[in-house]
């Protein structure tokens, strides 16, 4: 068996709630899409009607020469896709593939319009095939504008109707070597006079950054689907009020009594599907079954099967098994390799997550991340930020937030906790709690994360955890880098496709964008009052936002020093003071700095709006 990924045309949708999306503009965004339609599975081949390994390149017809891109027919993987990718690892690369090398290209500057074809010389007739499957092995990479195409005609290339491929890997991802199969009966099933041909194309509206890493294709194959053979394209378990979100790790208190449990069935086989069965098996601490059903699934199509069910929850580890069969794939059957989907989850006493990282089945997981340098115009303020739905009141003592091994200590960050509407809304002055200026430290990167307690002064020495009520709530991070000097990236749970909202940024100068994944923002639960302060000094400015002036006042009788400071990390003002000082600020514009106070005794920083 290998692994084939089956591209559906048809889309398929978890219960979501879809907000909107950030445009793929920016030159460095890797902004992952909220709607995948590929899935993997084990899939063995059937009947093969065509096979083609590019060992002939007189089988395929090139485009016209392109002065910054066209295909080429190789038995070695050119240096720069090697470079940058990897070799080819497809069955027969040693005889021969296809590649666009685009990397050459954007290395070498600007790259404007591309648009190549290769295409199969050989003429297929499909009259007595109405189901048939389109496969090929590829290793791919994306950048900003590239595009790829499988096109395919009917009246012998005269016209093409053209099926968009890639379009949900996420720009700058490590390329992925895969095996692809797309059903292509409703395009050419039945039919006399098919064309085959592959497409790539680049086009940058500012004529930089237009070119691609680059796309390897090999053993291109038309074949037969099995009669039966239905897939379980995705599985869930989610919350009855939670809009499909699959946190993973929920403290009991904010557990629910109800449960979906379901899967996206597709129906591969060439025949109709009858009597769909989707049976959830979950252990843990409490054992529960699920079942849902289905009466039909057509040919090449996708149906959601899931059932509402009672469950009742202990602390602890669940792993999960969902299996979808219908009454011509079956346990025991040739075609049932690709039926099951597994499923973890924790319950918690005092960890709020929706990502799952750590608890995902083995081969499961798939990490990304997010942060200052993901776009070129981001590098400080941009703000990622994970919802938690309350079903009773909690109290929050203070948030983890797991890092991209390539974030640098001396990088800052902000926690804001705030209402789902604040932050949309971008209201980060109607949080429920914000943070002093946080300085990422060497054990922090060691660590793989920082942890920002949340907790206000009641007195000298004495703090108090924030008490929320029920509600959705966000936490929310704002990143500075310093203009890129000391980036910081969140890692970003993409294993399980999330609703939108349920994780989010908000681009800085603009406004909320959901990210449709899982930021590894953590929420941890339960009252940790009376912690101790060894400094006792207070600290306070004021107004805040501020127009012309601020007031700066300090009770230690210290002297002590004051900056100014923008969000790229230059000090704009700065000065001396003993106790008090007025900061005239008449020429700075509008906008947020920071300003930081030193002293013998305490080093502190915070925010500055000045509007107006």
């Amino acid at each position: 068996m290998r692994k084939i990924n089956i591209l559906l045309i048809c889309l398929f949708f978890k219960s979501a709630v879809f907000g909107q999306i950030l445009n793929s503009h920016f030159n460095t965004c890797d902004y992952k899409p909220l709607v995948n339609y590929s899935s993997y599975s084990q899939k063995s081949t059937s009947d093969t009607i065509a096979y083609n390994t590019f060992n002939n390149i007189n089988d395929w017809t090139i485009s016209a020469a392109n002065l910054q891109g066209q295909w080429q027919i190789v038995t070695t993987t050119p240096q720069y896709v090697d470079q940058y990718m990897g070799a080819m690892a497809s069955s027969s690369a040693a005889d021969g593939f296809a590649v666009f090398d685009g990397i050459q290209y954007l290395i070498n500057g600007p790259v404007d319009y591309q648009d190549a074809i290769i295409e199969l010389n050989d003429t297929l007739d499909l009259t007595n095939y109405p189901v048939v499957v389109l496969e090929f092995e590829q290793l791919y990479r994306a950048f900003n504008y590239d595009k790829t195409f499988v096109e395919l005609s009917t009246d012998f290339g005269v016209s093409w109707t053209q099926i968009e491929l890639n379009d949900q890997v996420t720009t700058n991802d490590p390329a992925v070597q895969e095996l692809i199969g797309i059903n292509i009966s409703s395009f050419v099933g039945g039919q006399s006079g098919v064309k085959i041909r592959f497409r790539w194309t680049s086009d940058s509206n500012d004529d930089s950054y237009g070119s691609g890493y680059g796309w390897l294709i090999d053993d291109l194959k038309i074949t037969v689907p099995p009669e039966n053979d239905v897939q379980n394209l995705s599985s869930w378990i989610y919350g009855e009020n939670s809009f499909g979100a699959e946190y993973g790790r929920i403290p009991l208190s904010q557990a629910e009594q109800n449960y979906y449990v379901g899967a996206s069935v597709y129906n591969y086989g060439s025949m109709d599907q009858n009597n769909i069965i989707v049976n959830g098996d979950f252990t843990g601490p409490t054992n529960f079954t699920t079942s849902a059903t289905t009466s039909t699934i057509a040919s090449d199509s996708i149906k959601t099967v899931e059932s509402l069910n009672p469950v009742t929850l202990s602390i602890g580890n669940y792993t999960g098994t969902i299996t979808a069969s219908s009454m011509g794939d079956t346990l025991g059957s040739g075609n049932f390799d690709d039926n099951v989907y597994l499923r973890n989850f924790e319950v918690t006493s005092d960890i709020y997550s929706l990502d799952g990282l750590g608890n995902h089945p083995t081969d499961y997981e798939s990490i990304g991340s997010l942060g200052s340098n993901s776009w070129n115009s981001a590098a400080d303020g941009l703000i990622c930020a994970t919802l938690y739905p309350f079903r009773q009141q909690e109290v929050v003592n203070s948030v983890r937030a797991y890092l991209q091994s390539s974030s640098v200590a001396q990088s800052e960050v902000i926690l804001y906790i705030l209402d789902s509407l604040s932050f949309t809304n971008g209201l980060f002055s109607n949080s429920y709690f914000i943070s002093d200026l946080y300085t990422v430290t060497p054990q922090d990167i060691s660590n793989g994360y920082i942890e920002i307690p949340v907790a206000y002064s009641i007195g000298n020495s004495t703090w108090e955890n924030l008490t929320l009520p029920p509600g959705n709530y966000y936490a929310a991070l704002e990143l500075y880098s310093g203009g890129n000097t000391y980036d910081i990236r969140i890692l970003d749970d993409n294993t399980v496709i999330q609703p939108g909202w349920s994780s989010a940024i908000w681009f800085p100068g603009d406004q909320a964008y959901t990210n449709g994944n899982a930021f590894a923002i953590r929420m941890n639960l339960g009252a940790n009052v009376g912690v101790v302060d060894n400094d006792d000094v207070k600290i306070n400015f004021f107004p805040n936002p501020a127009k012309y002036y601020i007031n700066l006042e300090i009770d230690n009788n210290l002297n002590s020093f004051y900056e100014i400071i923008d969000m790229r990390g230059e000090t704009l003002l700065s000065g001396t003071f003993l106790n008090t000082v007025q900061i005239d600020f008449k020429n700075l514009s509008n906008g947020s700095y920071f300003i930081k106070v030193k002293n013998s005794s305490k080093s502190y920083t915070k925010k500055l709006s000045i509007l107006r």
